[in-house]
This record gives C-alpha cells, sequence and structure tokens, in this order.
C-alpha cells in the first residue's frame, strides 16, 4: 500500500472509543464485554456500512476482510491478510503513555488450517473476563452486517468463518453495539469539525455557482430539459469542482447521492427520493444535493419559487420561522426529539396550524462520516440528548400542501403555478452544537429567505385583462369568444372600409391612456379623502403624546459674575475691560464697572481715528429686527423683556489713547467670534444620539469590502479604506487609520446601487439619528468604488469602432462591472445574515432604474430613481434622498401644454420644514410617475404655476382645521387637506351640488327663475359699476314717485340682482384660473397671486343654473 498509517491519530481514537465503551458499557454498549467489530468484503453500493465508516475514522482506509476484536483490558487484536499486517505493522509496540490500550497484535490470515489457530486466539482473549454470575458472555458486533435467516454474511472466508465461531460458541451471546458506535462517533473532534466544514463550504458552492447558475440559465433561455438531466450535470460538478472554478483535488470529493430536483408538483420530500425524468416546470423548485470532502458528508437543499402567489410565499416564511425556533431547541442538554416538538408546537400557535399534519416522520439525521445514522434521527420519540461536537442535518419542510383556488387565480396567467394541486416545500442545512451557543450554528450559509430564492418571469400586465373577461372566475367557452369577436368586429370598420390596424392600435392605446388617467383620478379622489382621515388621527395621537414643550421656548436669564468681587483685579473706573473667561465685557457707565454679557452684543465698530480713538457697541433691542446671526437665547430674552423693559441701543466711548480701545476692539470681536462658533456647534450636537460600542467578530470570518471610497469625506480629503460588518455594526477604517461606526439600529435605509449606466458601484446609509463625522454632522453616509475614471483622456486621432484595444478595454469593463456588483451583492448579504444574526434587522434595498426620471433636485440635472421606500439620487453630491414615508403630498407645478417641463413638489409631514423640491422634469415622465405615486399612496395634484410654499407652508402650519372639510362652526363646508392645490377641483361634487340646489331653486319660481338668468346674462356684459348702478336707481325712484310697497319690491330685486352679479364675477374668476391665467394661483375658495400666502376658506355661495342661448 503506498498510503501509510497515522500511528498517533489511530492510538488516539482508539484509545477514546475504548473509554467510552467502559464508560456506557452498561448502558448504550448492552452490556457487552467486548467488540468485534470485523469488516466483510469491498461493495461499493453500500458506503456507509458502519464497519466501512469505523476504518475510516481509525485506520484512514478501509480494510475490507478484516476482524478488529477490543477488549475489556485494552488488548487490541486484528486478524487480516499479510497485505494489511504490514499497514498496520508501523502501530505495533508504540502504544502511548497513558493509553487505555494495552497493545496492538497482529495476527496474518492462514490458509493452510482454515485460521483455526488465529480464531483459538481470539476465542481466548474473547472468554478471559467476560461474564459473570452464571450469565452468557455478550460480544458486541454490527448487528445490521452480522448474518441472518434473511441476510446472507457478507463477509469473505475469513470474516464468514469467525462469525460460525462465535455462533457455535457455548455460553456466548452476541449483542447490537452499533448504537453505542454512532453515539461515540458522533461527537467529532476538532479536525473531524474543520473537515465538516470545508465539506459543508463545498456543498454550498456547488449549490450557488452550479445548480443556480444553471437553472437561471435553463430559465432565461425557456430551455427543455428533464429533473435528471439537470441532476447529472449538478453530480458532475461535485465530482469535479473544477468545473465552476473550484481549486480541489478530484480525488478528495465524492458524491453523497444522486442530486434531487423536483418541480411540476410532485414532491417528495424524503432523503431517497429520486428526480423522475419529466422537464423541469417553472413553478417551485426543490434541490437536494450532498458532497463527501476527504469522506466527510454534507447536505444542503433549497427551495426555488418562480412567479409564487401570496399564500405559497407566505408558507415559506412561516417554514424559516419554524426552522429558527428548530435551531434554538439545539443546545447541549435538550433531547434530539425537542426539535420535533418545537416544530409542532410553532405551527399550532401560529395562523397555519394546519401544516402540523404535512410535517415529515422526521427533521434531520446526525452526519459526518456516515451520511445518515439511524440511531441519532431528529423524530419525535428519540431520548438521546445533544452534545457539544455533534452535526446534524436539519431538514425542514412541508409535503402535499394543497394549493387554493384563490392562490391560482391571483397568480399570473402565464405562470406554471397555476397547473399545480400542491406543492412541497424543503430547506434543509448543515448544524453544528457548540458548548456555549444559544442555537445551533449553521455551516451551509447560502441564503434561504424569500428575496433569495423568489424569481419573476412574468409580468403582471395581463392580469386586468383577464379580470375583465372573465369576471367571477367562470370560464369563457367558445360561444362567449364568438359573441365578443362579432360585437368588436364592426368597430373596425368605418364607411364600407377596414380600418389600418395601425390605426387602430394608436386609437386604443390613446383610450387605454385616458382610461387609465380617469381611473387614476377617482383613485386619488378616494386616497385624498383617506389621508385626510389618517392625518387627523396621526396629529391627534401626536397631540396627546406631546408633553409640556414650554421648557425648550423658556429664555436662559444671563450670568456673568455673581457679585462684583468676582470682577477681575484689574478693571479701572474709565477703562473698557474684556474678561475672556466669563465671557462679558466691563463698561465704565458714570464712573462704574457694569459688565454685559457677550451675547447681548450686536456689533462693535471702531472708526477709524481722528484726534481722537472711538469705539462704538450696538446691543441687541426689542422694537428692531434681531438678526438671523443673533444667538437664540438673546432673541427669546428681547422678546421676554419687549413689553416692560428699556434697552441700550448702543454705547460709544471716546479715548486719546487708542491702545486700550482697539485691544477692546480686537478682544471683543475674538469673544463674540467664539461665542458664534460655539453655538452652531452646540446646535450640530443638539440633536445627536449617543450611539453604543461597536461589538467586533472575533470568533468568525468577518464580511469586508476592500479599496472604498467614503462620501462625505474627513476634512475635504478623499477618503479611502475597509468596510468591516461586525455584530452590531459596520465600521470603516480609511488608509489614515479614520474609524466611522455605523450601529445597524441606527440604520434607517440601506441601499445597494449596483453599476449599470453609472460609473461607480455604492452602498449608502440613510441614518436614523445623524453622527459626527470629522466636525460636521451627516446623516447619509455612502461607501463607493469607480468603475472608471470620472474623466477619460480621449486623443485628437479617430478610432475605428473595430480597434482591438477599444474592444480590449470595453471587454475588460463589463467584466470588471459585473464582478463588482457580485461583490458587492454578496457583502450586502453577509451584512444581512451578520444582522439577522444577532437580532437585527437590516435589508438592503435597490433603486428601480425601470421608474427614473431627470430632474434638478439641487443645482445640477440627475438621474433620480425610486426603492421601496425612498426617493433617491446617490451619485452625485449633494445626496438627494427623500424618505416616502415622510412625504404628506406632491404637487405638480408648471403642468401646462405649452412647457417642455415640469416640477414637482414633495410636502413634508412635518410643516415646519420647507419641501423638497425637483425641477425640469421632462413631460414624458409625468405620467409614469403619477402613476407610481397612485400605486405608493401618495396623494397628488397639479397646478399651472409655481408656489410660494414658504408662506403656504406658515399658513397650513397655523391651520387647526386644516385636513377637516368644515370651518371651525362645522357646519361651512371648505376643502379639506391639499385639495385647494387642485387644477379642476372636484368636479363631480360641484356638479352634484349645483343640481341640487338648482331643483330646489326652480321648484319656487320658474318665472323669476327665467328673469334671474336673463338679468345675469346682462350683469356679464354691463360695464356700469355697482354705485352707478345704484345712483341711477334712486334716480329713477325721485321720478316715478313710488309708494312703499313699490319701493320694497324694487329694492329687493335690486339685492337679488347684485347678489347675482357678484357670484357670477366669482364664476368667471374660478373659469380665467382654469384655463391658467397669470393673475395668480388658485388656493381654498379664492385666488392668490405668486408671493402672497393663500387666504382664509370663505363660505361657498349656491350655484344657480343658467341656459344658453
Amino acid at each position: 500500500m503506498a498510503a501509510e498509517l497515522d500511528v498517533s491519530r489511530f492510538y488516539a481514537r482508539l484509545g477514546r472509543l475504548h473509554a467510552h465503551f467502559l464508560k456506557h458499557r452498561d448502558g448504550i454498549w448492552q452490556g457487552a464485554g467486548c467488540l468485534s467489530l470485523h469488516r466483510g468484503q469491498m461493495n461499493d453500493d453500500e458506503p456507509y456500512l458502519k464497519s466501512v465508516v469505523l476504518h475510516q475514522y481509525l485506520f484512514g482506509w478501509e480494510l475490507p476482510d478484516t476482524i478488529l476484536l477490543l477488549t475489556e483490558t485494552g488488548d487490541c487484536f486484528v486478524l487480516a491478510a499479510k497485505k494489511k499486517c504490514e499497514f498496520l505493522e508501523a502501530a505495533v509496540g508504540k502504544t502511548p503513555t497513558g493509553s487505555s490500550i494495552i497493545g496492538l497484535t497482529l495476527l496474518t490470515r492462514n490458509k493452510s488450517d482454515g485460521n483455526a489457530e488465529n480464531y483459538e486466539t481470539l476465542m481466548e482473549a474473547v472468554t478471559a473476563k467476560n461474564g459473570s454470575n452464571g450469565d452468557k458472555k455478550k460480544v458486541g458486533v454490527l448487528m445490521k452486517e452480522w448474518p441472518s435467516e434473511k441476510r446472507e454474511s457478507i463477509g469473505g472466508p475469513l470474516v464468514s468463518g469467525w462469525e460460525k465461531s462465535l455462533t457455535g460458541a457455548d455460553g456466548l451471546d452476541v449483542s447490537d453495539a452499533t448504537p453505542g458506535l454512532s453515539l461515540f462517533m458522533s461527537i467529532k473532534e476538532e479536525s473531524e469539525l474543520d473537515l465538516m466544514k470545508k465539506s459543508s463550504v463545498l456543498s454550498n458552492k456547488i449549490l450557488k455557482h452550479g445548480f443556480i447558475k444553471r437553472i437561471e440559465e435553463v430559465i432565461d433561455s425557456e430551455l427543455n430539459v428533464t429533473h435528471t438531466q439537470l441532476s447529472g450535470e449538478i453530480d458532475g460538478i461535485i465530482e469535479d469542482p473544477s468545473k465552476i472554478n473550484l481549486k480541489v483535488p478530484k480525488e478528495h470529493v465524492q458524491s453523497c447521492y444522486f442530486p434531487i430536483v423536483q418541480s411540476g408538483g410532485e414532491y417528495d420530500i424524503k432523503i431517497s427520493a429520486q428526480s423522475t425524468e419529466k422537464s423541469l416546470k417553472y413553478d417551485i423548485v426543490t434541490v437536494s444535493l450532498g458532497s463527501r470532502y476527504q469522506n466527510y458528508c454534507s447536505n444542503v437543499a433549497r427551495t426555488f419559487l418562480v412567479d409564487p402567489p401570496k399564500e405559497v410565499s407566505e408558507t415559506y416564511e412561516v417554514l424559516l420561522s419554524m426552522q429558527e425556533e428548530c435551531l434554538r431547541a439545539m443546545v447541549p442538554g435538550r433531547p434530539l426529539k425537542s426539535v420535533y416538538a418545537t416544530a409542532v408546537n410553532f405551527l399550532k400557535s401560529s395562523e397555519k396550524s394546519f401544516l402540523v399534519r404535512h410535517l415529515p416522520k422526521n427533521l434531520g439525521f446526525s452526519i459526518g462520516l456516515d451520511f445518515r445514522d439511524p440511531n441519532l434521527v431528529l423524530s419525535a420519540k428519540n431520548s438521546i440528548h445533544f452534545r457539544p461536537g455533534m452535526v446534524f442535518t436539519l431538514s425542514v419542510g412541508f409535503a402535499g400542501v394543497p394549493l387554493s383556488g384563490s392562490a391560482k387565480s391571483a397568480a399570473n396567467s402565464k405562470s406554471a403555478v397555476k397547473d399545480i394541486k400542491e406543492y412541497g416545500l424543503l430547506i434543509s442545512d448543515m448544524v453544528v452544537i457548540s458548548e456555549n451557543s444559544k442555537s445551533g450554528e449553521v455551516m451551509t450559509k447560502h441564503g434561504k429567505s424569500l428575496t433569495d430564492i423568489s424569481y419573476t418571469i412574468n409580468d403582471d400586465d395581463d392580469s386586468s385583462d383577464d379580470d375583465d373577461n372573465g369576471k367571477g372566475g367562470a370560464a369563457t367557452n367558445g360561444d362567449e369568444e364568438y359573441a365578443r369577436k362579432v360585437a368588436k368586429a364592426p368597430d373596425n370598420v368605418v364607411n364600407g372600409k377596414r380600418r389600418s390596424s395601425r390605426l387602430e392600435s394608436t386609437n386604443e392605446a390613446i383610450q387605454n391612456a385616458h382610461e387609465g388617467t380617469a381611473e387614476r383620478e377617482r383613485r386619488q379622489i378616494a386616497l385624498m379623502t383617506r389621508k385626510n382621515e389618517e392625518r387627523l388621527r396621526e396629529l391627534a395621537r401626536s397631540a396627546r403624546n406631546k408633553g409640556d414643550d414650554g421648557e425648550s421656548d423658556k429664555a436662559e436669564e444671563l450670568r456673568a459674575y455673581d457679585r462684583t468681587k468676582d470682577y477681575p483685579d484689574s478693571v479701572l473706573p474709565n477703562q473698557v475691560k474684556v474678561d475672556m473667561v466669563n465671557q462679558c465685557v466691563i463698561l465704565p457707565i458714570c464712573g462704574n464697572p457694569v459688565p454685559f454679557h457677550i451675547s447681548t452684543i450686536k456689533n462693535v465698530v471702531l472708526p477709524d481715528p481722528d484726534s481722537a480713538t472711538y469705539l462704538r457697541i450696538n446691543f441687541y433691542t426689542a422694537g428692531m429686527a434681531v438678526g438671523k446671526d443673533a444667538p437664540a437665547n438673546m432673541a427669546k430674552l428681547v422678546q421676554k423683556y419687549a413689553p416692560y423693559a428699556s434697552f441700550i441701543r448702543e454705547m460709544t466711548f471716546r479715548s486719546l489713547d487708542s491702545h486700550n480701545l482697539t485691544q477692546a476692539f480686537r478682544q471683543i470681536s475674538e469673544l463674540r467670534k467664539r461665542a458664534r462658533q460655539k453655538e452652531l456647534r452646540e446646535l450640530e450636537e443638539a440633536n445627536l444620539v449617543k450611539q453604543a460600542k461597536l461589538v467586533r467578530t472575533k470568533t468568525e470570518r468577518v464580511p469586508r469590502l476592500s479599496d472604498l471610497t467614503m462620501r462625505p469625506v474627513f476634512a475635504g480629503r478623499k477618503t479611502q479604506g475597509n468596510l468591516e460588518a461586525h455584530s452590531n455594526g459596520l465600521r470603516f477604517i480609511s488608509m489614515r487609520g479614520e474609524i466611522v461606526d455605523i450601529m445597524y439600529p441606527n440604520i434607517k435605509h440601506a441601499i445597494f446601487q449596483p453599476c449599470e449606466n453609472e460609473i461607480m458601484v455604492l452602498v449608502h446609509f440613510h441614518l436614523r439619528h445623524p453622527i459626527m463625522l470629522g466636525k460636521k454632522k451627516q446623516q447619509d453616509i455612502q461607501f463607493f468604488t469607480e468603475v472608471i475614471d470620472a474623466s477619460q483622456t480621449v486623443d485628437a486621432g479617430r478610432r475605428s469602432m473595430y480597434d482591438p484595444d477599444e474592444m480590449d478595454d470595453e471587454q475588460r469593463e463589463r467584466q470588471l462591472r459585473r464582478k463588482l456588483n457580485e461583490a458587492f451583492k454578496e457583502f450586502c448579504r453577509k451584512v444581512e445574515n451578520v444582522a439577522k444574526k444577532n437580532g437585527f434587522s437590516l435589508e438592503f434595498d435597490i433603486p428601480y432604474r425601470d421608474l427614473g426620471f431627470n430632474g434638478n433636485p439641487h443645482k445640477e440635472m440627475v438621474f433620480i430613481q425610486p426603492t421601496l421606500n425612498c426617493l433617491v439620487n446617490l451619485t452625485e453630491t449633494p445626496f438627494f434622498v427623500v424618505n416616502l414615508s415622510d412625504v404628506d403630498h406632491v404637487h405638480f407645478e408648471r403642468v401646462t401644454f405649452m412647457s417642455k417641463a415640469f416640477d414637482i413638489v414633495l410636502i413634508n409631514k412635518d410643516f415646519s420644514k420647507q419641501p423638497w423640491r425637483v425641477d425640469m422634469i421632462p413631460n414624458d415622465d409625468k405620467e409614469s410617475i403619477q402613476e407610481w405615486l397612485t400605486d405608493m399612496e401618495l396623494s397628488y395634484t397639479e397646478g399651472p404655476m409655481n408656489l410660494n410654499w414658504k408662506q403656504i407652508m406658515g399658513t397650513v402650519a397655523g391651520d387647526d382645521r386644516f385636513y377637516m372639510d368644515t370651518e371651525e362652526d362645522e357646519v361651512t363646508k371648505k376643502e379639506a387637506g391639499w385639495s385647494f392645490l387642485r387644477m379642476f377641483g372636484n368636479d363631480e361634487e360641484e356638479s352634484d351640488d349645483g343640481d341640487e340646489d338648482d331643483s330646489e331653486f326652480s321648484e319656487g319660481n320658474d318665472q323669476e327663475s327665467e328673469e334671474s338668468e336673463e338679468e345675469e346674462e346682462q350683469s356679464e356684459f354691463d360695464s356700469e359699476s355697482e354705485s352707478e348702478s345704484d345712483y341711477d336707481a334712486d334716480e329713477d325712484l325721485e321720478e316715478q314717485g313710488m309708494d312703499w310697497d313699490d319701493m320694497e319690491r324694487e329694492a329687493a330685486a335690486a339685492d337679488r340682482q347684485k347678489r347675482k352679479r357678484d357670484d357670477v364675477d366669482d364664476e368667471v374668476d374660478v373659469r380665467a384660473k382654469r384655463r391658467g391665467s397669470r393673475g395668480g394661483a388658485q388656493s381654498r375658495g379664492g385666488a392668490q397671486r405668486r408671493g402672497s400666502a393663500p387666504p382664509p376658506p370663505r363660505r361657498k355661495a349656491a350655484p344657480i343654473k343658467r341656459r344658453r342661448r
């Protein structure tokens, strides 16, 4: 044999086996006095026999047709052929000191006497000290390999002869040593655990780079592949990992079993299942595969969902949660059956308790050199306890779960899920039991969250058509289809000629666009009503939870000295003195030094000296603007004392000696500068929240991204370094040793933006609370890597499109993009797993590039993209990040037929903050943006003009009934919320109200109605003013000499005419505003000019029905 025996390992493992045998002999070893562990002939069909596994454990090789006898005293006998004895000769006489093994005796096979002498030697060792008190002496054997009536001996002449000797001996009995051997070998030593981890990593890599890559190619290319073909391809990768660029020697790798791939509604989640010859279906695909690395087995299984209905996704989420609970039950000291009980209890307490009957009979098994140990199965009755060092395959799943009709109808019409009646789900992972761990440690790290295993290959474009064509779920038969075709046929014929299909499709597209716009408007009206109600409830809750904020608005009294004795010693009666320590200026008034705090000084002026030097000090006073640079506390003090206190406005000092006043001027200026900087620094740090200390990961490999650039930078310099993910946060370490820690709980939104048409790939973190970066507080931190340089040198000469160098550059750039995208994506996945493992919730969003649009949020045009929770531009600085949950309403400005672009204003729910703006958005993107806003349940309005939002927000913030549809009397109607920004108002409601009022008015007096209509039409063209018309009426009264009754009737008619004229004027104004006139912007109930706040709402007069001639 070319191989050599590892003597030290052999004696160490044999000694542990003997110690375990002595310790548990009366228990799991069933009272055996010695162990006869023999191995039969070579058989490749049964690679996991216990004797094969034992030989691989002790010798590192399989020694067929060999007898191993281990006695109670520690004597070890081996009977084998000559070559095998030569292999074991190196261990003879080298028993280590302190070992329980006395010695190793080798017996060479002797064909001349049929091994009679060897059998006699072994029998003497068996009967030496075995049994007592007249009981039969027991020999522990591997009962599954022992010959019986149903099973012939699997050994050769050597082993079968020894089996006959033991069977025919008087006073001897055999017992099963398999349970004891299983328990002993289930506890792995460090070297074994290392091989198990490598084997798990190998299975993980084959799943990720072998199966997943292949199935994505099959789905993308719509190939017809059978389950067995796909399983064969995966098995070939396991046997030769170099196919996926894994540098693993082929002789060290084997397949545990033929991979299992299932789809199409036929699922068997047992490990003994087999792949069928049927074609792969794009519905629910399960895969199980296992690899052996240096004889140590590993197993992994995953379920992949293609266009899954919500019901299937929810069931999968339940399965994931159940696996987490099972992992928590896999701790030392607990029985194996607790895992199954935990799964059952979890399902019974969940909303899907019916899944209990779809559980398999066991949830996994012990694994190692033996792929599946039947004595250590995670069943409902196994009472063996978990011990540190054990490794299990935790295999959770559901089989035969029925798929409801509602789930099928909700699925996409093209989805293959509609064709299955029941489905199965399966997740298997390698789990090691650690000493002090609170749960089992998973060694197969491939992602199994819903986002990792779900694929969407069919869009939902046809869902609405399907619903319209088949309401009520009834299938459309042939007669109905024919009737529908006949009904639609005349639409294509005009004047006996058939219309062009191109024109027909164009008209149909226009009609669909109009219908979509109308439907969107209806949804927006309902959405705005619902939003108003929600905001009212939110404001009511915030008002109840809001404490007494008056303490923060109180002014803090200034105090420089407690008494005059605290003045500096060098103060003189007629000298200006600056106390830099106490931040005050001591000024002489009538020979008495009076201190003034530095925050009371507005500015200080030192004019050019003439015959004397002058120093003028101006103070903050009431009755004039304090200015935006005034200290906040000083502004509060001025406002507090303004009603009853007298203020000093300025003081001027004159001196013939310029030295003192010049020095005082410099010191006062410096002190004001320091006070201002201190206030700004305190303002910066006012809302900072103290972060927890980063807990670094030291027990396992830390996910890391290298050579990153951070934005914003430290102190104006480019900051490069590495980003690491630890237990409770991320740490960035720059090349200069600067450290930035970002805690997981402080991350509000994490965004991963791959490099598609940009020059960089990045991860961006929008924080809940700002952190100090250098001397500034920042709420957005970004880490990126440039794929290409932002600027490239272009030579003067023309380059051909077939230039090989240019083609190579483009190829390298594409490869670099793909490589960086994969690296960043993998890092994000690892960060999510680390955060989840440590009890934090973190998920990376990816921008929807298809929904992006160009706009100007700051001072340049950028590409803005929505994510699941935000609207962002992350490639240019300053970053533009708008949290959609903070947006109350969206208003479109400059929406006219003449403009090529429009602006949008995103109004913050906090009315004290100014809205976000995005200007110069092309008109082509308006429909898609409005559709997206409607899907995100954000209300929007349109208007033809830019509004003065500073004044509008001030007015809205002071309106307590802004979201209510009535005035303070709770009777007078008004527009609720942001409805007053609508360009055309709510036409349906106005028309309904008008019809009701018209009917009541016409019932009263038809003749008077007609006369009022004629008078109204005349009033529209009447150019006389109200004063002139009233004067004319008075003259008519004087000339005709009317009596009192006539005068009252005439006055009543004049009053009616005046009211109607006012109503008409108001209506004309409304029409003018609807035509987009430049006279003002529409507000609630009245016109508003640009630059003015919206006026308070007024009562709406009852409209009067008019007839046109």
